[in-house]
């Protein structure tokens, strides 16, 4: 399903927009930087698909923006499982690799949510809907201003191009 265009502020408008791996590629991957930066990601969800413990990703972030060179890019991983000790456990791997590793090696800041986890606030589908008050008024919006995020099914969404042909589509 093909995402919406960016709202005036450079932003998906409010709510969670589903589309594959190759929909978010086609809007997102814009220059360069962002093939660089997609070619890691795609080897993230390449482990994550081999851990055979996750169907959903979010997308959050500069680079689901019209921002020209995001510095990473937000992910929360849905568990399969809802929660308890199975959920918790497919979380393991990430954690035992380490979140900062994570980042440095993938670009990823990573976050999860299982279905039924008792802390709604903590929902991060719907925290990261929300502007931060400090990039909210470079862009002209006010603090609290909701934005929207990329879900992908990433059991479903079809192959993925390798790294090659994804720096040879930006140049």
């Amino acid at each position: 399903m093909p995402l919406p265009v960016f709202n005036s502020a450079g932003l998906l408008p409010p709510g969670i927009h589903d589309c594959s791996l190759d929909d978010a590629h086609h809007r997102f991957v814009i220059n360069p930087h962002r093939a660089q930066m997609w070619s890691r990601f795609l080897k993230f969800v390449d482990w994550t698909r081999s851990l055979n413990s996750f169907d959903i990703l979010y997308l959050d972030g500069g680079y689901i923006s019209d921002k020209a060179k995001p510095q990473d890019i937000d992910v929360i991983l849905q568990t399969r499982a809802p929660y308890g000790t199975a959920a918790l456990e497919s979380m393991i791997p990430f954690f035992h690799y380490g979140t900062d590793k994570i980042l440095e090696e993938y670009g990823v800041h990573i976050h999860f949510w299982s279905e039924g986890f008792p802390g709604g606030v903590n929902d991060f589908r719907l925290f990261f809907q929300y502007l931060r008050p400090q990039d909210a008024a470079p862009r002209g919006l006010q603090a609290g201003a909701t934005k929207g995020i990329v879900k992908i099914n990433i059991r479903k969404s079809a192959a993925i191009p390798a790294p090659a042909q994804l720096e040879e589509a930006t140049l």
